[in-house]
C-alpha cells in the first residue's frame, strides 16, 4: 500500500512537470516512468528540453522523499531513482486489443531502457548522441563522460555521459563515478525517462538559460537545506558523529537525518498530548510538586504490572476526536530544542555493533509508529460494523460508533500518554546495547546483574539509562510536556518498564506468563462486543480495559522490535545478515556461546515456526491493527516460505563473507 502511495504521489509530480515542459508522457510500468519529447509534434530543441525535465524530476523526487519521510519511515528519503536518456528515431502506434494503449517501439527505446537499467542511482545516464545534441546546445560543462563503458543489447560497448544534476565540488573526498559511495542501487526505485528525436541544431539561448539556472538553483537549496540543518542541531557543535552508530556505511548526514526524523514522530505525539490535555482543561502544574530526582538503578523488573491503569470510556472525548481529531498544538521552541537535543543523547550512547544500533532503533520506532496510527485511526471502527453502517445525518458518529472505537482499541486510540509511551520506548530500548546477550553480560559484569537480579540486564540498562537523562534539569520542559502531576509520571514510566522488558524474548519464564495472560484476556474475542453494546454511559465507565491494552501495547512492541521479519524479504535478509554479523563478533571475540555459522538455516525456520508467526497471528486476530495486522502475517508466511527456498545458500554467503573479510 506505502509503495502504491509513493509512486501515486510521484508519478502526479512528474506529470505535472511533463504538462509545463511540453513532455509526453507515454506510460508507466510498475515503477517506470516513460516520457518523450518530440511526439506527437516535432520538436528542435527535444534534448534540451528533456535534459531539463529530467533534472527538473530528480529535484522534485528528493524534495518528496524528505517530505514523506515522516509519513513512511526514515528510509524513505534513502530511496532513489535512476534516469536514461537516448535520441533517436521510433515508431509509435496503438496496439489494438482488450487493453488498447499507446507504445513505443524500436531501437531507440531499447537503448534508453538499459541506459535506465545500467545507472546509477539519482544520477542520469544519457547516450553519446544525445550528448552530443547537449554540447551543441552549449551545454558540454553540464556533461562528464562515464568512466567505463557500458554493454548495450545490440550495440556492444558503448561510451556514455553523465548529466550533472546534483554538482559534485572539485574538493569533495568522493569521486562522482563511484558507485559505492551511494546506498544501494538495488534499493532503488527506477523511473525511467526515455527522450526519443532524431536531430537538434540550434537550441534557443532561453531554453540553455532555463537549464543552468534550475540546476543552479536546485543546488542553492541544497545549500540552503544543510545550513538549516546544521542551525537546527546545535549539538554536533561539541559532540563528533563518529561516536554514534548507525550503520557501518552511515554518513554525517545520515544520522542528522535519522535523528531529526525521530523527533518528528515524537514531536507529532507529543502534541497530541498537549491538544488532549488542553480540551480536558488540565492546568501545567509547578513543576516542583513533581520528583525530579533521578534515583538509583534498581531492578525494574519490580515494577512490572500485570495491567497499567488506563483511561476510562468518556463519551465527550471519544466524540471529539471521532469527529474532530485532535487540535495540534504546536510545541513551545524550548521543548522542541530539547526533545531534538534529548534524541541525539540517545543517539550518541548506541554503540557500533552491527544489529542492535540506532538505525535498529529507528526502524523499531517507525514500526511502532504505524502499528499505533493504525490503531488510532476512527476510520477502521466508524461504520465498519453490519449494523453501524450509517452515521447520523449530520454527518456525526453515532454512540454505538463511538463505543466501538473505544473497546475495538482498549481505549489506546484516546490516550495520546500511551502512544507516546510506546514510540518513545522504542526509541530508546536498545541504548548501550553491547551486542552481547544478557547472560554473558551477567558473566562479564556481576555488579550490573546484581543490580538487576540477573533478569534482563540489557533492557533493564536501557531503562535507566533513558529515564537518567530525561530527568536531567535541562530537559525540564519536555518533561513537563509529557506529564504534569506524579500520576501521568507514573504511568508513563510504568508504560515504558512494561515494553522495554517485554522485549527479553530469552526470558522463558516471563514469556510463559505473558501467554497465560494473553490467553486470559482474549480467550473470546469475538463475543467482545456484547460487553460494551446496548449500554449506558455510566456502565460504560465502569468496564476495565487495561488489561488488554497492556498486552496490546506490549505486542506493538515486540511486533516492531523484529518488524523486519514481517515486511520486504529485502528488508528481512538486510537484517537478518546483521544479526549474523553481530552473533558472529560475539562468538569470535569469545563473548557469546552462539555459533552463527552453525544451524543458522534451520534456526531461522524455527524462529518463524516458534514465535514470529504466532506474533503475526496475534496482531490479526485481536482485530486492533486493521489491515496492518493481515500484512504482518501474510510477510511472515511469505518470507518463511522464501527462506526455506533460499535460505540455506544465503546462510552459505553469509559465513563466506565473514570468512573472506575476517569479521
Amino acid at each position: 500500500t506505502q509503495v502504491f502511495q509513493l509512486l501515486e504521489v510521484l508519478y502526479s509530480e512528474f506529470d505535472s512537470e511533463a504538462r509545463k515542459q511540453g513532455v509526453f508522457k507515454v506510460e508507466t510500468n510498475g515503477d517506470n516512468y516513460v516520457a518523450v519529447v518530440g511526439l506527437p509534434d516535432p520538436r528542435y530543441d527535444h534534448a534540451l528540453v528533456m535534459a531539463q525535465f529530467a533534472q527538473r524530476c530528480l529535484g522534485r523526487f528528493r524534495d518528496l522523499m524528505k517530505e514523506l519521510e515522516l509519513s513512511l519511515g526514515p528510509g524513505t528519503a534513502k530511496l532513489g531513482m535512476r534516469i536514461g536518456m537516448h535520441s533517436g528515431p521510433v515508431t509509435a502506434g496503438v496496439l489494438r486489443g482488450e487493453r488498447q494503449r499507446f507504445q513505443l517501439f524500436g531501437d531507440t527505446i531499447s537503448t534508453a531502457r538499459q541506459l535506465e537499467s545500467t545507472g546509477v542511482r539519482n544520477m542520469v545516464q544519457i547516450s553519446q548522441e544525445t550528448a552530443e545534441l547537449l554540447k551543441t546546445a552549449g551545454l558540454i560543462n553540464t556533461l562528464s563522460p562515464r568512466e567505463e563503458v557500458i554493454s548495450v543489447t545490440g550495440k556492444g560497448q558503448l561510451q556514455t555521459y553523465w548529466l550533472h544534476t546534483n554538482f559534485p565540488t572539485k574538493n569533495t573526498d568522493v569521486s562522482f563515478y563511484d558507485t559505492d559511495t551511494f546506498f544501494e542501487v538495488g534499493k532503488a526505485s527506477t523511473p525511467t525517462i526515455y527522450e526519443m528525436q532524431p536531430s537538434l541544431h540550434e537550441a534557443p539561448k532561453t531554453a540553455r538559460r532555463n537549464f543552468l539556472s534550475d540546476m543552479k538553483s536546485l543546488r542553492a537549496k541544497s545549500l540552503k537545506g544543510e545550513r538549516e540543518k546544521k542551525e537546527l542541531t546545535p549539538w554536533t557543535s561539541w559532540h563528533s558523529w563518529s561516536s554514534i552508530s548507525v550503520a557501518n556505511d552511515s554518513t554525517e548526514e545520515e544520522l542528522e537525518r535519522l535523528i531529526t526524523w525521530n523527533a518528528s514522530v515524537l514531536e507529532t505525539h507529543l502534541q497530541k498530548i498537549l491538544s488532549q490535555r488542553k480540551e480536558s482543561k488540565r492546568t501545567r502544574r509547578n513543576s516542583k510538586t513533581l520528583s525530579l530526582v533521578s534515583t538509583p538503578p534498581i531492578p525494574y523488573i519490580d515494577e512490572l504490572s500485570e495491567a497499567v491503569a488506563m483511561p476510562s470510556f468518556n463519551r465527550d472525548a471519544v466524540n471529539r476526536i471521532m469527529n474532530q481529531g485532535y487540535k495540534m498544538t504546536p510545541l513551545p521552541e524550548k521543548v522542541r530544542t530539547e526533545l531534538h537535543n534529548y534524541v541525539t543523547r540517545i543517539a550518541a550512547l548506541y554503540r557500533g555493533v552491527n544489529f542492535h544500533n540506532f538505525e535498529h532503533a529507528s526502524h523499531v520506532t517507525m514500526s511502532a509508529n504505524k502499528l499505533m496510527n493504525k490503531v488510532c485511526s476512527p476510520m477502521l471502527f466508524n461504520g465498519n460494523k453490519k449494523n453501524e453502517k450509517k452515521e447520523n445525518k449530520g454527518g456525526n458518529t453515532t454512540k454505538a460508533q463511538e463505543a466501538d472505537f473505544f473497546f475495538s482499541t482498549y481505549g489506546i486510540g484516546l490516550d495520546p500518554l500511551a502512544q507516546f509511551a510506546i514510540v518513545f520506548a522504542a526509541l530508546i530500548h536498545d541504548v548501550d546495547h553491547t551486542g552481547i546477550p544478557n547472560f554473558e553480560l551477567i558473566k562479564e559484569n556481576a555488579d550490573l546483574g546484581s543490580q538487576y537480579k540477573n533478569r534482563t540486564v540489557a533492557e533493564q540498562n536501557s531503562i535507566h539509562i533513558a529515564l537518567s537523562i530525561l530527568m536531567e534539569p535541562k530537559f525540564e520542559n519536555l518533561r513537563l510536556c509529557i506529564y504534569t502531576d506524579e500520576e501521568s509520571k507514573q504511568r508513563f514510566r510504568q508504560l515504558l518498564i512494561n515494553v522495554v522488558v517485554a522485549t527479553d524474548i530469552a526470558d522463558r519464564d516471563r514469556m510463559g506468563k505473558e501467554k497465560a495472560r494473553w490467553e486470559r484476556a482474549f480467550a473470546d474475542v469475538s463475543s467482545s462486543e456484547e460487553l460494551w453494546q446496548n449500554k449506558s454511559d455510566e456502565e460504560l465507565a465502569q468496564i476495565d480495559v487495561s488489561l488488554k491494552a497492556t498486552l496490546v501495547l506490549e505486542q506493538i512492541m515486540l511486533a516492531s522490535d523484529v518488524a523486519h521479519t514481517m515486511q520486504h524479504w529485502l528488508t528481512f535478509v538486510k537484517w537478518n545478515e546483521k544479526l549474523f554479523r553481530e552473533l558472529w563478533a560475539a562468538y569470535s571475540s569469545g563473548r557469546g556461546t552462539i555459533d552463527p555459522r552453525i544451524n543458522w538455516y534451520q534456526g531461522q525456520i524455527s524462529f518463524y515456526d516458534g514465535y514470529i508467526i504466532p506474533l503475526a497471528k496475534k496482531l490479526k486476530e485481536c482485530g486492533v491493527f486493521g489491515s496492518a495486522g493481515e500484512e504482518y502475517l501474510s510477510f511472515a508466511l511469505k518470507n518463511r516460505e522464501e527462506w526455506t527456498e533460499k535460505g540455506e545458500e544465503i546462510s552459505a554467503q553469509f559465513i563466506q563473507s565473514i570468512t573472506m573479510s575476517g569479521a
